[in-house]
């Protein structure tokens, strides 16, 4: 990723004497990350906000097809959990202990699996996670190592889950990070706004879907 300044300043930033940036995304040296995208959280009875599934599929879709155009590396990270449940988190302290609802993310079953929309190809990478970032339970970090990879695009479901652990993880390795913010959704419209307009600015440069792809050089 590079920033270059004073690119489209308009004059009276010039005057005031403040820098403006661009930003421009290397198609080889970064990589799209489609993230827990897969049919239990967003087709099914989950809550998905501010966008809807369907909605946040077709964009993930768009940035998908120009990044596969340029020859970019795709990532999709899943999550999946045994059907006793022994490798499932616990939960929070303080809280009661969760119930006899359904299970979801069960693998081999079709809830675990991606959303056909965003079916992985055979030269993409697909790891598979049991904590909430892949930095830590998949081996993520040597993929993008090899492939010589330093900016790292995010997307996924949910904004406060794996969005925010994958984002913090890797500025703590020191990658530059993109947020494409019509590309996530979380529990609830607070959540997904706060991360976006709060947290993740002081992390990674949060954009929309046509903004990224825009950013996108060869």
């Amino acid at each position: 990723m590079s920033v270059l300044c004073g690119a489209s300043m308009p004059q009276s930033a010039i005057n005031k004497g403040e820098c403006m940036t661009e930003v421009r995304l290397h198609a080889k040296t970064s990589a799209l990350l489609l993230q827990d995208l897969q049919n239990d959280l967003v087709k099914g009875s989950r809550p998905v906000a501010p966008l809807g599934g369907a909605e946040v599929i077709a964009n993930c879709q768009k940035l998908l097809a120009q990044a596969r155009e340029v020859g970019m590396l795709v990532v999709h990270v899943r999550v999946s959990r045994r059907p006793d449940l022994k490798d499932a988190p616990r939960p929070p302290l303080g809280t009661p202990p969760a119930t006899g609802g359904p299970q979801v993310l069960i693998e081999g079953t079709a809830g675990a699996h991606i959303v056909s929309e965003l079916a992985p190809r055979p030269e993409d990478v697909v790891v598979t996670k049991h904590t909430t970032s892949p930095f830590h339970t998949t081996d993520i970090g040597v993929s993008l190592r090899r492939s010589s990879i330093s900016t790292l695009i995010l997307t996924g479901y949910s904004t406060t889950g794996v969005v925010e652990g994958s984002l913090r993880d890797a500025r703590d390795q020191d990658y530059d990070c993109v947020v494409v913010r019509d590309c996530c959704a979380a529990a609830t419209v607070q959540e997904h706004e706060t991360c976006m307009d709060i947290i993740f600015p002081r992390m990674a440069w949060v954009a929309n879907a046509d903004e990224v792809i825009g950013a996108i050089t060869t």
